[in-house]
């Protein structure tokens, strides 16, 4: 081993000597990055990093604490965003039974306004129309039966006659002047 010479113990001597260095490394730095950059060719960049370590590394909850989602659906268009959604698909999603469940009947009914219902309601077409249709469904289903008991006869007839026709005609009577 080599023993330390008397300007190597000495304190103040050894503090220069480390600020010597560190604002001779610190003023090479700027000059040593700049030629650091400059080899890096920054379209192949995206290559050499691994995408997906580096999406680990994002904390997306933190990502989306910094995004003021109302400016954002600012200027989100809404036509176009209905527009792409499938009404049927989203229809079938809902759960109906939840939905009726909130639904309040007694809520709906005591909207509705009875009297106006009544004056803008003419009682007197909606009893014709429903007289006529009383009366046009009795036709029918006379005209029905009717039609049922025509052919309830004409099958009868038809078995009568086939059976008629399978007889021998009546037999003849003697001539009463023939006989003596």
């Amino acid at each position: 081993m080599t023993e330390a010479t008397g300007d190597e113990r000495d304190p103040a001597k050894q503090c220069r000597r480390f600020r010597h260095l560190t604002e001779t490394t610190a003023s090479a730095l700027p000059l040593a990055s700049s030629r650091v950059l400059v080899r890096v060719e920054l379209n192949d960049l995206p290559g050499r990093v691994e995408l997906s370590d580096l999406l680990d590394r994002v904390d997306i909850n933190q990502l989306l604490e910094r995004v003021d989602i109302d400016r954002v659906l600012d200027r989100a268009d809404m036509d176009k965003l209905m527009a792409r959604i499938d009404i049927n698909q989203a229809l079938d999603r809902v759960d109906m039974d939840k939905l009726m469940a909130r639904v309040d009947i007694n809520e709906i009914a005591g909207r509705i306004d009875i009297e106006a219902l009544v004056a803008n309601t003419d009682l007197g077409a909606l009893m014709a129309s429903s007289s006529s249709t009383l009366a046009t469904e009795t036709v029918d289903r006379g005209r029905s039966h009717a039609v049922s008991m025509d052919d309830t006869i004409a099958r009868w007839a038809s078995r009568l006659r086939r059976h008629h026709a399978g007889r021998a005609d009546s037999p003849e009577l003697p001539d009463a002047q023939a006989e003596p």
